[in-house]
């Protein structure tokens, strides 16, 4: 630099484009019978030495941000570009790159991590442009990807994948810029404003289910630094009306399905002051705020809450059940008994809970319209994966060896007879004995 004292953020642009090395490195991994054993220890002197130019490059940008003032904010927007890919660069620089904008550059001093933000910012907003410009191209490559394949069950593993391969292409070129400022929101929780909002804009669809996509990430590792309560509140506060959706997601992803230890009481107390702080434009509740704190609920509170999901819909009907049950799979046939009944302490609730539990529910006490309430039971016993044979025996033994006991028979109870005798015919013999 001391040779150079004359630098223009053109200069940078250039110097980035010494970290376009992919076609170089392409054609060193690619592997030929044709080739002759010079030409491929030509291919890889050639991929080392492109490496060995990129690098240099971005020590050149680390300098040039630390030495010289004045084009700090070229010399990061530079980085910055290669590390989201929108400047061309191998994976191997691109991780580089990102490394230096974390690692070395954004800790240096405040100006270096402001102007890291505002260019992290800017690359997200490229990443909105190119997804509302890509909308309509990659709606009807999904619509005809879906003639052309067999309709198949939609799991929540799976609802976040691309559906076609334009839709792919997109979700990899948006990913990158989200993944860096998702790293930024871990050290500055208030950039998740910017994700939200970019993320919820009229038809960027692509980049709202790149950042739903790596939303565990984010969650796994704000909820380290900050705490799983104190974060839900902070970005509930942050979230428009508009950015709901990925607001719930992020809520989602506090309490994971794969892991093992129940959401804490102040996770479930958060969830429950961010849905009495966000209520409905009629004023009620919204019950997907609690949603993801379910299998850490006590037995007895889920069964009061049971209503409110039953009104919320199918979808949310189905997600809170599932739920409900993630953590209790060995008990799915199993209503268990409270140990103490003055003091309740299951949580969660099985398979056969559940089914029991809307068989017993009142639904003119809660303004459920009946119609409603019977939908409810069927979708249960529609999902045959979850609500088997063996689910719906062990729900309709534990009702009838109640009413042997003297309690009523639900008013429901009969017509789930007739639609288990026409879905399960494994079970005509046992419900001909008993």
């Amino acid at each position: 630099l001391g040779a150079a004292p004359a630098l223009t953020a053109t200069a940078l642009n250039l110097v980035g484009s010494l970290c376009d090395i992919g076609e170089i490195s392409r054609k060193a991994s690619a592997k030929s019978s044709k080739q002759t054993i010079a030409e491929s220890a030509a291919l890889h002197a050639a991929k080392t030495a492109a490496e060995k130019r990129a690098t240099a490059a971005l020590l050149i940008l680390r300098d040039v941000c630390f030495q010289r003032d004045a084009l700090r904010g070229a010399a990061i927007d530079c980085a910055v570009a290669i590390a989201t890919g929108r400047m061309p660069g191998s994976p191997s620089i691109e991780d580089k790159a990102l490394k230096l904008v974390m690692n070395v550059i954004f800790p240096k001093n405040s100006d270096c991590s402001d102007k890291v933000v505002a260019s992290a910012t800017k690359e997200l907003e490229y990443a909105a442009r190119y997804s509302v410009e890509k909308h309509d191209e990659i709606a009807k490559a999904n619509e005809e990807a879906k003639r052309r394949k067999e309709p198949v069950r939609q799991s929540p593993k799976f609802a976040l994948q691309p559906l076609s391969e334009e839709e792919k292409i997109a979700m990899d070129k948006v990913r990158k810029p989200v993944v860096l400022s998702m790293a930024l929101c871990v050290r500055k929780p208030e950039l998740i404003k910017a994700i939200m909002e970019t993320g919820c804009r009229e038809k960027a669809d692509v980049l709202a289910k790149a950042v739903k996509s790596n939303m565990p990430k984010l969650t796994r590792a704000a909820s380290t630094k900050y705490g799983a309560a104190n974060i839900a509140k902070r970005v509930a506060e942050m979230a428009s009306e508009k950015e709901t959706p990925l607001l719930l997601s992020f809520l989602d992803n506090l309490a994971p399905v794969t892991d093992k230890t129940l959401p804490s009481d102040e996770l479930i107390d958060a969830c429950f002051e961010i849905q009495r702080n966000r209520p409905d434009s009629k004023g009620d509740l919204d019950a997907s705020y609690i949603v993801p704190i379910l299998s850490g609920m006590k037995r007895d509170a889920l069964v009061q809450k049971l209503s409110d999901f039953v009104k919320g819909g199918d979808e949310m009907f189905k997600v809170s059940l599932r739920r409900m049950s993630e953590r209790l799979g060995r008990y799915a046939l199993i209503f268990r008994d409270e140990p103490d009944p003055s003091e309740p302490t299951l949580r969660g609730m099985s398979s056969c809970e559940q089914m029991v539990y809307l068989h017993r529910l009142d639904f003119q006490k809660v303004g459920i319209p009946q119609k409603r309430y019977l939908d409810a039971i069927r979708l249960c016993l529609e999902d045959e994966e979850v609500f088997n044979d063996r689910v719906v025996q062990a729900t309709l033994d534990y009702i009838s060896g109640k009413f042997l006991e003297g309690e009523s028979l639900p008013l429901a109870y009969l017509r789930t007879i007739i639609l288990v005798l026409s879905k399960h015919e494994s079970l005509h013999s046992w419900m001909g004995r008993a």
